[in-house]
């Protein structure tokens, strides 16, 4: 099977040319008790998103893959069928399907009971800002097992979304963590000349003069890869104290080849930096919500390819007012580093064997100027006839009336029927916490008066919907944009789209 990453406009006709050759991770822990349980709940806030969504041991299924409820108490209770023993609990919340980490459950607990009667509280947890949970708790024996949603999201939004609710019966695994990227530094995006200050450490590609860079994954770091793994990205403040567009990639190659910064690449996420310095004591560290990684669990450990992560950024230090030089800071190997990023590969469970359908990367951050946003038509090998569609998007353009001071909705249409449409409201209220430096207005009336799409010191989601059975079709995906163009000048919309195959 040819190996083709398609990415900017001139490269859609190539998509038809061949498939991506990556993986898909597989199922759930044998050790999940909950998997596929009988679950009931509080009333939900659609007929799609009842409680055994949350234990059907899928988080890739679309942004209805969840149970939701917005009754005035919340809860979801799951029967185990017989008394088990349970040694731990892992929550997965809305930043874990792909949605805004501000619809995060901040405040829960969860309790067991023999009887379905009489409960006994386990776990409880204040002010999570987590994707994913996970509880360990001394052995104790229960046939009922209820989580109870008392703050469902960070900010004003009442409705509780879980992806999946996971009983163990043995402790969580400790983390696997394979650190790919160690506090690399950020350069100027406007600089005419490679850094002389650094040099990178030997394994580690350095492109667009010090504002991308990309390692290989080892054996040993393929090895620590599990089905449920996730992204951790971690801001290092350094001069520049503003908000910074980055990307985290992956490239996959034959064995032998070295990328280039040409070299087709496939999004992981989307990131702001935070408005932030290196004064800023314990502020001057953010560490990003873990972005689940799962889809890419099987191509990451891919023992048959070179695979390569990294991170697209950049900063503007020395612009003539930041804080490094206004704190009388010209050593130049400070003074020309806006920031630096760390970014991690974090497991628990295992990699299941044999997890080898396709992901099609149709677009990647690909900077899009109209509000119709056309993929090029391609095949595919799904196995089983089924995929989900992957979805990234978000307006930027800093001047006056630039996207990124508005929010839009999209629609999604699969071979020029519409089978989605959402909405890239956000709301920065919580995220204010990590940027001291910042501009507070940013992160305030979102949802009224000062609309966003994305906000300082957060990930930009990607969105999941379902394409059902794929068999014996083509496939051709067009994104509308519900702000029609033209926009201003320097305005548009970074999109990635991937057909995950399973």
């Amino acid at each position: 099977m040819r190996s083709i990453l398609c990415l900017q406009q001139a490269q859609r006709a190539a998509c038809a040319a061949g498939l991506v050759a990556l993986g898909l991770s597989g199922a759930a822990s044998a050790a999940n008790l909950a998997l596929n349980r009988p679950a009931t709940g509080s009333a939900a806030c659609n007929a799609n998103e009842t409680p055994a969504k949350a234990v059907n041991g899928s988080v890739s299924g679309g942004n209805a893959d969840k149970f939701c409820s917005s009754a005035s108490s919340k809860w979801l209770q799951v029967d185990l069928g017989a008394s088990r023993s349970i040694a731990g609990f892992v929550v997965k919340h809305a930043g874990a399907g792909g949605e805004p980490a501000t619809y995060n459950t901040r405040n829960f607990n969860i309790q067991t009971s023999a009887d379905g009667s009489a409960w006994t509280t386990a776990v409880t947890v204040s002010n999570n800002t987590d994707n994913v949970t996970t509880h360990g708790v001394n052995a104790l024996t229960a046939r009922y097992v209820r989580l109870n949603l008392t703050t469902p999201t960070q900010g004003s939004d009442s409705a509780a979304r879980i992806y999946e609710f996971e009983v163990h019966d043995t402790a969580p695994a400790p983390e696997k963590v394979v650190l790919v990227l160690d506090q690399v530094p950020q350069f100027g995006i406007y600089r005419s000349t490679q850094p002389t200050t650094y040099t990178p450490p030997a394994g580690l590609l350095m492109w667009k003069r010090g504002t991308e860079f990309a390692r290989k994954l080892s054996d040993a770091d393929k090895a620590k890869i599990g089905d449920d793994v996730a992204l951790r990205i971690t801001y290092h403040a350094q001069c520049d104290p503003y908000d910074r567009f980055a990307s985290a990639f992956f490239i996959s190659l034959p064995k032998g080849q070295t990328p280039t910064v040409d070299t087709p690449r496939v999004t992981f996420t989307d990131f702001i930096s935070p408005f932030s310095d290196m004064w800023q004591g314990a502020k001057a560290t953010r560490v990003y919500p873990d972005a689940p990684m799962d889809p890419y669990a099987a191509a990451l450990a891919n023992p048959d390819r070179d695979i390569w992560v990294g991170i697209s950024g950049g900063s503007n230090p020395q612009y003539g007012d930041d804080a490094c030089q206004n704190h009388g800071v010209t050593d130049p190997a400070i003074a020309e580093v806006g920031f630096k990023y760390s970014l991690a590969l974090v497991s628990r469970k295992p990699l299941s064997a044999g997890a080898d359908p396709d992901v099609l990367s149709l677009l990647s951050r690909s900077p899009e100027k109209t509000d119709t946003i056309a993929t090029g038509t391609v095949a595919h090998t799904a196995n089983l006839g089924i995929a989900t569609l992957a979805v990234s998007i978000a307006g930027y353009g800093a001047s006056s009336g630039g996207q990124e001071y508005t929010n839009t909705n999209v629609s999604v249409k699969f071979n020029g029927a519409q089978i989605a449409t959402f909405s890239t409201k956000i709301d920065c209220a919580t995220y204010e916490q990590y940027s001291p430096r910042g501009n507070p207005g940013i992160f305030r009336n979102n949802n009224t008066t000062n609309p966003r799409s994305w906000c300082p010191g957060a990930l930009v989601p990607m969105r999941y919907f379902d394409l059902g059975d794929i068999r014996g079709k083509t496939l051709q995906f067009t994104l509308g944009v519900g702000n029609r163009s033209p926009w201003t000048a320097d305005s548009v919309y970074n999109t990635s789209v991937s057909v995950l195959e399973h």
